[in-house]
């Protein structure tokens, strides 16, 4: 091997991770790079530019780059977007009263969608003003200690509380139940029944009715998705100046 070329300075290796990361659009093809050329000169027996800080950084940024792409990750869904969807669903109609639910509470609670569609009765404590949504299991809780989200009563249709108590009501869940509240629906003559069986909806029937939903308020639709809620609620937060600490509490 001619190490004549070597050892390479960190800052012209930085600059061509960069250019293969430009060029490849593969972070694979940069940790083929950075390992060659590290291999290289531990063959030579020199020190390796890869052990940079700014060299790492590079292949660092490709990974995060290149891999928020593959997430496809959505766009946090606005409250008048939101409020949209409410006012335009017709509240009589169950399906869409307990679809506008899932929305709002999704939201108002910072929920991720397996946080919201393992919420039971028993998980939902109602108190003057208020309640308080039981969370038995967060991606967040190491320690599966479980938390608790308060969220206030508000005024109008596009409160969770009041959406809450009304899905309850028209579905005929009972306060004493520990059932899951966003049951699958079976379609009868005159409205919709929840299954018997005690499991929640799919998270593909929480993404299809969102989408439906959307169909006549947004140009495209396939931009959000049930993490909008939960990236739009703190969003909003921020925006409206609640602090740091009471809003990351919040959203656990």
């Amino acid at each position: 091997m001619n190490s004549s070329f070597l050892p390479v300075k960190p800052v012209h290796v930085a600059i061509y991770l960069q250019h293969v990361l430009e060029s490849t659009n593969s972070s694979s093809s940069v940790d083929t790079a950075f390992y060659a050329i590290k291999w290289a000169h531990e063959i030579a027996g020199m020190a390796s530019p890869t052990d940079n800080q700014v060299v790492s950084r590079v292949r660092e940024a490709a990974k995060r780059i290149l891999g928020a792409g593959r997430l496809n990750r959505k766009e946090p869904l606005s409250v008048e977007v939101l409020k949209d969807i409410v006012e335009g669903a017709d509240l009589s109609n169950v399906l869409q009263l307990r679809n506008a639910c899932l929305y709002v509470l999704s939201y108002a609670g910072f929920f991720r969608s397996e946080e919201v569609l393992n919420i039971r009765m028993s998980h939902t404590p109602f108190y003057e003003g208020f309640m308080i949504i039981k969370v038995d299991k967060s991606k967040t809780d190491q320690l599966r200690q479980g938390d608790e989200v308060v969220i206030v009563q508000s005024e109008g249709n596009v409160c969770p509380v009041f959406l809450l108590k009304e899905s309850l009501k028209k579905l005929d869940i009972s306060p004493d139940s520990s059932k899951f509240i966003f049951r699958p629906l079976v379609k009868t003559k005159s409205s919709y029944k929840l299954v018997r069986v005690d499991r929640h909806i799919l998270y593909a029937t929480f993404s299809g009715q969102l989408t439906k939903s959307l169909q006549n308020i947004v140009p495209d639709p396939s931009v959000f998705g049930t993490h909008s809620f939960r990236s739009g609620g703190p969003f909003r937060a921020a925006n409206s100046g609640v602090s740091d600490r009471v809003f990351q509490r919040h959203g656990r």
